[in-house]
């Protein structure tokens, strides 16, 4: 039964008639999630993540995105928290968008991306140094929404409690691009 609530919701998600539904069924994703996400099985958690990948590449409308993005980070709290690793797909998909054209998408990834770094913390400082490469170029993006969103990011990766003075030079070129 979940498998079929949590694809139901996923469709209404991608295909519902109005933004509003897509926006509540989203919602809806990132309020279940984390209860069903132990129950699934392993290709039942594949096709949930590919499917919210799938529907945030397709979507085009800022409030469902950001609703979907919710999704995206309560199944990475999930994944971290159940099976103790990183949606790496995910943090792939983010870093396509923010080299992609659509100004909407490297808006909302970079959204999502301040949001994983303040939920899941310690957890991305892998990741660190390819996130302050990629941000640099967004905080000098030409799009007023890019540019702020990417300066929210920074604010998270720097004010993050699992920051250590070896995480600094991660940040620093985009810190600097902000002053500039």
């Amino acid at each position: 039964q979940s498998r079929d609530f949590l694809g139901a919701l996923m469709e209404r998600a991608h295909l519902a008639p109005t933004a509003g539904s897509r926006q509540l069924a989203a919602t809806l994703l990132a309020w279940r999630v984390p209860k069903l996400w132990p129950d699934l099985a392993d290709e039942d958690r594949l096709r949930v993540r590919t499917a919210l990948l799938n529907c945030f590449a397709n979507c085009m409308e800022p409030s469902v995105l950001r609703a979907l993005g919710e999704a995206c980070n309560a199944t990475a709290q999930s994944i971290a928290i159940r099976q103790d690793m990183v949606w790496e797909d995910l943090l792939r998909f983010f870093a396509g968008l923010l080299a992609g054209s659509s100004a909407l998408h490297r808006r909302a990834a970079l959204e999502v991306l301040a949001a994983l770094v303040e939920s899941l913390g310690a957890r991305l400082q892998p990741h660190y140094a390819e996130l302050g490469r990629n941000l640099v170029a967004c905080v000098r993006d030409a799009d007023d929404g890019v540019r702020v969103a990417a300066l929210g990011l920074v604010g998270a990766a720097v004010s993050s409690w699992c920051l250590s003075d070896a995480d600094l030079p991660h940040w620093q070129g985009a810190s600097e691009a902000a002053l500039e």
